[in-house]
């Protein structure tokens, strides 16, 4: 009988660690779009593709300056590595998401980017900064 509650809590633990690597790739956002933002840019265009300014000042010489923090993701096509999970998950009994789960979180994790942009008196780009704040991925 004990066998049977022990056998039980394998299969519960297995169950409910399924899936987690799969859905952690599937639902991971695509990479920032940052094409086309550089000097001469207008503000509001920058403001459009990054999201509102985290900080907004004017710098040592009176220009606007605002910074902006984002998340950049891999490519789409990197989620087809969600067929490649499944497969393993099926073929190790779930026991792949032992090494595939940690592997979403470090590894496939997306960046955390920052960037600062200064604006000449008309609100166009002046000066454009991008930078990576952490993550394993470039932005």
């Amino acid at each position: 009988m004990k066998m049977w509650h022990m056998a039980l809590a394998i299969i519960f633990i297995l169950l409910s660690q399924s899936a987690c690597s799969v859905y952690k790739a599937a639902s991971q956002p695509g990479p920032a779009d940052i094409t086309g933002i550089g000097v001469g840019s207008r503000r509001i265009e920058v403001i459009t593709r990054l999201g509102a300014p985290k900080f907004s000042d004017t710098d040592q010489s009176g220009q606007k300056q605002d910074t902006f923090e984002f998340q950049s993701g891999f490519h789409q096509a990197s989620k087809a590595r969600v067929i490649l999970y499944i497969a393993a998950d099926v073929f190790t009994l779930c026991l792949a998401e032992l090494i595939l789960w940690p592997i979403e979180l470090t590894v496939m994790e997306r960046a955390s980017c920052v960037a600062v942009a200064t604006y000449d008196p008309t609100q166009r780009v002046e000066a454009f900064a991008l930078t990576q704040k952490d993550g394993v991925q470039g932005c």
